[in-house]
């Protein structure tokens, strides 16, 4: 077995991207987000601080699963869908402050990582700042064709081709301007996972619970925004943050036609 360590792999044609300076993009399956594009600088803090709160799912709880249609002997028969809903909470939520132009200091860490594992992509949503580099893992003895690309768009970011277990392919191109990117298997089509790329570090992504926290905020009121790719569009709330204060955000999503 060969391993393989290396930039991005070569998309076989030159790559596009046409986000708009906002970073708005239309899809069906992820809404129209606006992730912001304003020049974000970290500035003095005082009296700070945060909100947090739950995420959960406006109705039942629910777990979808997909069907798997090839590859079964690795991949099995059935995938993770892109709802999973316990009664605490709804996973996979991106929560962000909106138009934040100062506050604290980038992280000095700007890495992540993603596992292609079992014919998904681990974790399905995380969210970085804009220069983060991504490193992509493929840990399955199966061909993977990953497709990079900004969500409500035919333009790809890059395209990494995966042949065996343990190679890594580590790439600068994937968080170069907020907004989101869609990943996809181009082998295995229900393979999907998304990375939120924000210009300022005020974000959070909902765990198993549907917990978030943001801290460190300066006193003011600020306009929440709650995103899931199941959701047609992302949903809004007013917070008012007072300093040495944590505000407290609970949001009922709508997920499915007509969200």
């Amino acid at each position: 077995m060969l391993a393989a360590c290396s930039k991005d792999a070569p998309a076989g044609s030159p790559a596009k991207t046409r986000l708009s300076a906002k970073a708005k993009t239309d899809d069906s399956a992820a809404g129209t987000v606006d992730l912001g594009g304003t020049a974000y600088k970290a500035g003095p803090l005082g009296a700070v601080g945060s909100i947090a709160g739950t995420i959960k799912l406006d109705g039942a709880p629910r777990k979808d699963s997909v069907p798997v249609t090839v590859d079964q002997p690795v991949c099995g028969k059935m995938a993770e869908g892109p709802v999973v809903a316990s009664d605490k909470g709804l996973s996979n939520s991106v929560v962000w402050i909106a138009d934040m132009k100062t506050g604290k200091p980038l992280p000095v860490s700007k890495r992540i990582d993603l596992s292609s594992e079992d014919c998904v992509v681990d974790p399905r949503v995380q969210a970085a700042v804009v220069g983060t580099t991504v490193n992509v893992t493929n840990d399955d003895k199966l061909l993977h064709k990953l497709v990079f690309m900004p969500v409500g768009t035919n333009d790809t970011l890059t395209k990494m081709p995966f042949f065996n277990a343990g190679q890594v392919v580590a790439s600068e191109r994937l968080a170069k301007k907020s907004g989101i990117v869609e990943v996809r298997c181009a082998l295995h089509p229900w393979t999907h996972a998304y990375i939120a790329v924000f210009d300022h570090p005020y974000f959070a992504v909902t765990g198993s619970d549907g917990s978030f926290k943001i801290d460190s905020l300066p006193p003011g009121t600020y306009k929440v925004m709650v995103w899931h790719e199941g959701a047609g569009k992302p949903v809004e709330q007013q917070v008012v943050v007072a300093g040495g204060g944590a505000a407290k955000l609970d949001v009922a999503m709508k997920i499915g036609p007509g969200s």
